[in-house]
């Protein structure tokens, strides 16, 4: 049994549906921050790139592409705690924020469930 066959469970399946929402919602987000700044798409595109990137590599459920998601997770974190303190009032700016702390946090408990289900997995299958 190979790791990508084992089954997600209810906890595990929720915690990935949220970091597909949540990582959506980032790069709305950024879209949003784009638009409001008054830029163009090229900017935007530059500025998700690195998360759709990463999303092909954490769609095939690999820990530690996810792994490395939660390090890039936390360059964005930097850049939106120093844009909160730019623009202080900015909603959009605070929900980017938000959400960055909301996907890191689910991003790590996924990493910490889904490797207890697979090592089970492992030790039934031995």
């Amino acid at each position: 049994m190979s790791e990508q066959s084992v089954e997600r469970g209810s906890l595990t399946g929720n915690l990935w549906l949220s970091l597909w929402v949540l990582s959506v919602a980032l790069i709305g987000q950024g879209a949003l921050e784009v638009i409001e700044l008054g830029g163009r798409w090229p900017l935007w595109l530059a500025s998700v790139a690195p998360i759709i990137l990463f999303l092909f590599g954490v769609s095939r459920d690999n820990l530690q592409w996810i792994i490395w998601y939660c390090l890039l997770l936390l360059f964005y974190f930097v850049s939106a705690v120093e844009d909160v303190f730019a623009r202080p009032n900015n909603l959009v700016v605070a929900s980017g924020l938000v959400i960055i702390v909301l996907l890191f946090s689910v991003c790590t408990a996924y990493i910490r469930f889904r490797g207890r289900e697979r090592r089970t997995a492992q030790a039934i299958e031995e």
